[in-house]
């Protein structure tokens, strides 16, 4: 178990969100827990007026170029009035919170009538933690299942109970795969190693030199964006014939 303060933060985009937004334009959105805004910035794009929620002043100062305001604030402890959002977006956030359901809960009163909530949760019966667990391992990451800032776990029918458990019905699910996901962990180590270690630039340049580490290294190298256009529609269709084990995320759209 890590027990280091620092964390570094992995830009990523959720596809199976977005597959499940499809082409919606005009809501008010709230994205809780938006971090760098990756996935929502896509979904403002499409015209859109998405606000976002974060503690982290590093992370909010990114996400503040990307969507149309963004609170600074605990997820948990947050104020936002008498605002009313069409969409209430909890991407990857409530396994990190000591008491979910009461948090998905709370925030129903900013969600308008006729309104929906969607929920991305990784999937804690993946093969790779299945298989780990058969070998009596239970080893916290950097990222995925099992990283080091999560408190909660959840499979398919355990992240349907808790979002029934908060007065909602789920009216679709799509999954994001996950047989290559379990290296992905690996991969950014790699990518920001390799950073770390590279030549050190000549003074003339250090200014420009970028940072150790990068957010979104792994998401803009070549790499991904060649496993994006040919594995992965391979592995979503594996993935779709037994999602229980070969799903990384679930992604559910709920409404009251």
């Amino acid at each position: 178990m890590h027990e280091r303060g620092e964390y570094h933060y992995h830009e990523d985009v959720n596809w199976g969100l977005l597959r499940l937004w499809g082409k919606r334009t005009g809501l008010r959105v709230l994205d809780v827990g938006c971090g760098f805004a990756t996935t929502s910035a896509r979904i403002q794009q499409l015209g859109n007026q998405v606000t976002g929620i974060d503690s982290s002043p590093e992370i909010e100062a990114v996400a503040a170029k990307r969507l149309t305001r963004v609170v600074h604030g605990d997820v948990l402890d947050v104020d936002l009035g008498d605002a009313q959002f069409d969409v209430i977006i909890f991407a990857d956030v409530l396994e990190h919170l000591p008491w979910p359901v009461s948090a998905l809960k709370r925030y129903l009163r900013w969600l308008a009538p006729g309104g929906s909530v969607l929920v991305s949760l990784p999937n804690v019966g993946l093969w790779s933690v299945r298989f780990a667990h058969l070998l009596g391992r239970w080893e916290y990451d950097e990222t995925g299942v099992l990283d080091r800032t999560h408190l909660r776990f959840f499979t398919r029918r355990s992240a349907r109970w808790l979002i029934g458990e908060a007065g909602l019905t789920v009216t679709r699910t799509t999954y994001n795969p996950g047989l290559v996901r379990p290296f992905v962990p690996l991969a950014k180590h790699m990518l920001n190693a390799g950073r770390a270690s590279a030549r050190p630039a000549p003074p003339e340049r250090r200014a420009e030199a970028r940072p150790a580490f990068v957010p979104d290294a792994l998401l803009n190298s070549r790499a991904y964006k060649t496993y994006l256009k040919t594995l992965y529609p391979l592995e979503r269709a594996a993935a779709s014939l037994w999602p229980g084990m070969l799903a990384f995320q679930m992604i559910f759209e709920a409404k009251r």
